[in-house]
């Protein structure tokens, strides 16, 4: 089953274009990451997906029923944003409280499940980002959803807490449930993904399983031991130095064999990253 599918929205304010045709689907029981820069359309489109902002044209589908005709569909969908879209003076347990009254669900496990019993009577707007996300993720399990959408919820998370969001998205999927995430963080991102939507100037780019993104970039990345030598070694070809790393284009296997030959140990072989993927689907690479 498609958990999520756009096809051809179109979205402008004004005379600004937002959307200029988004069509993409997310699989039932995937982690997909959607990525794109500032700007690419990211937001809106969530913001779209939430019932939010109606589109101009185009079709959307949440576990196959149309979220501005069919808002049921909402009662198994849970929405994570970068920030508490609530009162600010509601404290944790008040917002808990009301969102249960709508949704149904049970406050206290997930007060335990979250470890938030010394929170509760902490105001929303005292909360850190990472206990804050931690409170929404509480807040969004409460219907017990088949899908969750989050924007951006890494953004203004130390490493720490973006570890700890992380390891509780893996553990949620395991049981079952649907991510779309929209995130900055690709390092991170690259972890817990299997699939990835790249999203720019109002477009998709790429849509797919995350190794076939990786895959189809024409660079390798080498860690050797000798970067001088490797250099004189691969001379012949288009090489050049990016950190620790040489980037070098052509054939994995041949590259390492001329260096191993020539005596230089290739310490870490790799493709190209979400990071490099990231700058190719969206024009950014310079």
């Amino acid at each position: 089953m498609t958990a999520i599918s756009l096809k051809d929205v179109r979205k402008s304010f004004g005379k600004y274009q937002a959307l200029k045709g988004v069509s993409f689907n997310v699989q039932e029981g995937s982690v997909t990451g959607f990525v794109g820069p500032n700007g690419a359309g990211k937001t809106t489109t969530i913001k779209v997906m939430a019932g939010l902002v109606r589109p101009d044209s185009g079709e959307v589908r949440l576990l196959g029923r149309d979220p501005f005709e069919d808002v049921e569909v909402m009662n198994e969908v849970s929405f994570v944003f970068t920030r508490l879209m609530y009162p600010p003076t509601d404290t944790v347990l008040e917002y808990l409280e009301d969102q249960a009254s709508v949704f149904g669900g049970d406050v206290k496990k997930a007060i335990e499940e979250f470890d938030l019993k010394g929170h509760l009577k902490k105001k929303l707007s005292e909360l850190s980002s990472g206990l804050a996300q931690r409170v929404q993720l509480a807040a969004a399990l409460l219907k017990s959803p088949k899908l969750i959408i989050a924007d951006e919820p890494a953004a203004n998370l130390d490493p720490p807490a973006r570890n700890e969001l992380y390891e509780r998205i893996k553990e949620l999927n395991r049981k079952g449930v649907t991510f779309l995430i929209s995130s900055h963080v690709l390092s991170e991102l690259e972890r817990v993904i299997d699939r990835v939507v790249f999203i720019s100037d109002g477009r998709v780019t790429f849509e797919g399983p995350l190794g076939e993104a990786l895959e189809r970039g024409e660079e390798i990345y080498l860690l050797v031991d000798n970067v001088e030598k490797a250099l004189s070694v691969l001379s012949g070809r288009d090489v050049r130095k990016d950190g620790a790393y040489l980037v070098v284009r052509g054939d994995m296997a041949e590259a390492i064999s001329s260096l191993e030959k020539a005596g230089v140990r290739v310490l870490i072989a790799r493709r190209s990253s979400l990071d490099e993927a990231f700058k190719k689907y969206t024009n950014l690479g310079g």
